[in-house]
């Protein structure tokens, strides 16, 4: 066999264009592959760190500080801690001042992962009360510089110190999942209304629904538990959606690895057929049918090992560059990869490329090379039905991101800043502090208009209450978007207030509270009726009367894919303002600065255009189809590949009777077709049914896709089609061109 291999190598090394091409499309397929099953493993099956993961339940609701401290004594778990999700902060450093993404939990959050640091250590229920911090690996090594002198280096956060005591494992996956990493971990400092989100350990040989059933003495109904790890599919949701994103991927990537193997066994095939008088010969010297194999699989083998490794080289840099990565939002949400190159990533390369071998290796007898359908026929078309596959989706996807791109969203993001102030004072100080920030914001000129919000638009997140009619039993309640906005809020975002009145400095003392709620919610609750003046009962143990004082149009909240979604607004007045300015925005964020700056030296400043918020939202999007029609667009050049090198061949092994054609007076135009035909029923059937196999691959992705997109309109498979057959004809042209062009008396004397 390695004498095999030798004349393989020495017989690829005499035709470097097809080497060449062979083994770049199995780089780009492996390496897509692998690449892909590397970032889905990492995303969808990896757990959080912890030991014992699987025994880790969170508790599926927030909970007051108060009821968390109820449940933590009822002894349902073995310990019970809990994170207030993650927020971003001013880290106030020499000169600037820097976003940070930081996590508040409790003070023995570490102790029920049971995790080890990876320098100084992590904090415990005795750091309670004490500004201690521990940060992520990355934050450390990118922020910090990897010094080793950060440990018990003080940090001011959001105006209050606190104290490195310790630096997180390179490989921790936080508890929120989805690749989130925050930077900074501190105890939380949280009154007895303010909500969490609890965890804890199952004791020994209890299920999740047996804690479930021991919480009911402890609440009202038994909240729901599910496992911290891992992905949750109990109620759909982004989880879901992530879910079959990642497998779509995977399934796609794999489509063009099968792609690229077909191209190389066609090529195998032609250069097969090239041979076929030396395997003839070798034949009738007495060769059997392997060893008539092992020279065309020894040549099978060099180009997929050689294939193979380029890819694992391509996977590689892709890696390294999805490592660390910052979802671009208002404040570039830290995400981290923690991609292991382990046995199994080697696992499956070995399987792929063992897999590309079985497709690219020879089969069948020696035969004489057909001029018209055969095996080689049947790869190309097999990479025509998998091309109209991946261009259909990469169509669909791209036109997914071009229409939430032109979304109306409701509201003015173009005109609009971004400014958060911390920390806040006490709360005996807070309403004149912050009308004292307001009152500065207003007198910059070309300021139009100020408000605050407690959480940006288009963020990903928004806090659900249960909300019912007044009179309605509680079981009647649903949970809805519940925001806390300031005075004239709709007025300084542009969003149209189509009946009633928008928020105004006195509504904070009104009880009840005022309530704006926006059409959708309108319609659902009061459907033919006028809603102004009815109320509404807000929350289950703690109930809150809401009487509704205006109806304001529907805007996008969470992200710009959702559907019209039922929300309710109440006044609250924070230090994160919204101010609308005339003109470019970016131009006032250094006169906002210095105004508030003067007004208040203290506080740590975030100012930005809310414009960034907005293109935040687009990059799940923007990413989804930048991948999905990446990885169409290399199919559709492999197949092209494929269509040409086919007609090329098919050209090539009929000189002869092109040359009789032409002598017999058939004209270039009809010899032409003669050549082109067999190329263009390939792209034609194969396009039939790949749009019947697209019907089929889009069945299972309909949820990823935004509000507002028809996955079945015919438009956009005819667009896929007439794309790929149109771009195919092409490539087929240029070898058909030269069978028009073959001189007859030259032809016929070569044959």
């Amino acid at each position: 066999m390695l004498t095999d291999l030798r004349h393989a190598v020495r017989g690829l090394r005499k035709a470097p264009a097809l080497s060449a091409v062979a083994i770049a499309s199995l780089a780009l397929g492996i390496g897509a592959n692998v690449t892909a099953f590397s970032v889905a493993r990492e995303m969808i099956f990896n757990d959080i760190s912890a030991v014992q993961p699987g025994r880790l339940a969170r508790i599926d609701t927030g909970v007051t500080y108060t009821r968390y401290q109820e449940l933590r004594a009822a002894g349902v778990f073995q310990d019970l801690a809990f994170d207030s999700g993650f927020h971003d902060a001013v880290w106030q450093r020499t000169g600037r001042n820097e976003v940070v993404w930081v996590m508040d939990t409790s003070p023995n959050f570490f102790e029920v992962l049971r995790i080890h640091p990876a320098a100084g250590r992590l904090y415990t229920q005795h750091d309670e009360g004490f500004p201690v911090a521990v940060v992520s690996h990355g934050f450390w090594r990118k922020r910090l510089a990897s010094d080793p002198a950060a440990l018990g280096r003080t940090l001011q956060v959001n105006g209050r110190p606190y104290t490195v005591v310790g630096v997180l494992p390179p490989a921790y996956r936080s508890v929120m999942g989805h690749s989130v990493a925050p930077e900074i971990y501190a105890p939380a400092r949280l009154d007895s209304q303010q909500r969490c989100r609890p965890f804890g350990r199952l004791r020994d040989g209890m299920t999740r629904e047996q804690a479930r059933q021991s919480l009911t003495g402890v609440a009202k109904e038994p909240p729901a538990v599910r496992p911290l790890s891992g992905f949750y599919f109990g109620q759909g949701g982004d989880d879901y959606r992530m879910f079959v994103f990642f497998l779509m991927l995977l399934g796609i990537a794999m489509i063009l690895a099968l792609i690229a193997c077909s191209n190389v066994a066609g090529l195998l095939l032609a250069r097969r057929a090239a041979r076929f008088r030396e395997m003839t010969i070798r034949q009738a010297l007495g060769a059997n049918r392997w060893q008539l194999a092992r020279p065309l699989l020894g040549e099978a083998l060099v180009l997929v090992a050689c294939g193979a490794a380029s890819g694992l080289a391509l996977d590689a840099w892709l890696r390294s560059h999805l490592r660390y990565l910052r979802w671009p939002t208002a404040y570039n949400i830290p995400l981290e990869f923690h991609f292991e190159s382990d046995h199994s990533l080697f696992l499956y390369a070995l399987l792929t490329a063992c897999a590309a071998l079985l497709v690219c290796s020879p089969t069948g007898a020696v035969k004489p090379p057909s001029t018209r359908w055969n095996l080689r026929s049947g790869f190309v078309g097999l990479q025509v039905v998998l091309s109209m596959v991946l261009l259909t989706l990469g169509a669909l996807f791209a036109r997914s991101f071009l229409h939430v791109a032109n979304l109306d969203v409701g509201f003015d993001a173009v005109h609009t800043v971004i400014a958060a102030v911390h920390p806040l004072p006490r709360a005996e100080h807070a309403w004149a502090w912050r009308q004292r920030l307001a009152d500065a914001i207003r007198r910059v000129p070309g300021v139009e208009a100020v408000t605050s919000t407690d959480l940006l638009p288009l963020m990903g997140e928004v806090h659900d209450a249960p909300l019912r009619r007044a009179g309605e039993p509680v079981s009647a309640a649903r949970e809805i978007y519940s925001m806390a906005e300031g005075e004239q809020y709709f007025r300084t975002l542009r969003i149209p207030i189509l009946r009633g009145r928008d928020f105004e400095i006195a509504d904070r003392d009104r009880n009840p509270t005022p309530a704006i709620i926006n059409r959708t919610l309108a319609l659902q609750l009061f459907p033919g009726a006028d809603p102004v003046g009815q109320h509404l009962i807000r929350g289950r143990e703690k109930e809150e009367v809401l009487e509704i004082i205006g109806i304001a149009a529907d805007t996008k909240m969470r992200t710009l894919g959702e559907a019209a979604t039922p929300a309710v607004y109440t006044p609250d007045y924070n230090g994160q303002f919204l101010i609308r300015v005339a003109g470019d925005p970016a131009q006032w964020v250094e006169p906002l600065r210095r105004a508030l700056a003067a007004s208040d030296p203290a506080p740590a400043l975030d100012i930005r255009p809310l414009r960034d918020a907005v293109a935040g939202a687009l990059f799940p999007m923007r990413m989804a189809a930048a991948f999905v029609t990446s990885i169409g667009g290399i199919g559709l050049v492999l197949a092209l590949v494929g269509v040409y090198g086919s007609v090329s061949y098919a050209v090539s092994r009929r000189t002869r009777e092109f040359g009789i054609r032409a002598a017999l007076g058939a004209t270039r135009a009809r010899i032409l077709w003669t050549a082109l035909r067999d190329g263009a029923l390939l792209l034609i059937a194969g396009s039939i049914a790949g749009l019947l196999l697209a019907i089929s691959a889009i069945r299972p992705v309909v949820d990823l896709l935004p509000d507002g997109i028809d996955p079945w309109d015919p438009r956009l498979f005819a667009a896929a089609a007439v794309a790929l057959i149109a771009s195919g004809i092409a490539g087929a042209a240029l070898p058909a061109r030269r069978a028009a062009q073959v001189d007859c008396t030259a032809a016929l004397r070569e044959e």
